[in-house]
């Protein structure tokens, strides 16, 4: 098995794909070859839908939003005996 070296990668690339392999559960090792095998495949998009600083500005967004209902989620969703939705 080959080993690879990046260099001069930017500090904000370094930093998505680690928050990436985070949240696949992977190290940033492991997320790289994935991504690669999927962009060797074609399976790969040529940019995010969203950067990171657009999640977060409409999370900022969000969080601004009045709350219209202060019932707990367990009074919206009522569940049975079996834990399943009613």
């Amino acid at each position: 098995m080959a080993d690879l070296t990046i260099r001069g990668l930017p500090d904000e690339l370094h930093a998505l794909l680690r928050q990436r392999a985070e949240a696949n559960h992977r190290s940033v090792n492991r997320e790289t070859i994935a991504l690669i095998e999927r962009a060797m495949k074609g399976e790969a998009t040529a940019k995010p839908r969203m950067s990171a600083e657009q999640v977060m500005a409409l999370a900022e967004d969000f969080a601004r939003l009045p709350v219209l209902d202060e019932r707990p989620i367990s009074a919206l969703l009522p569940y049975d005996e079996n834990g399943l939705p009613i």
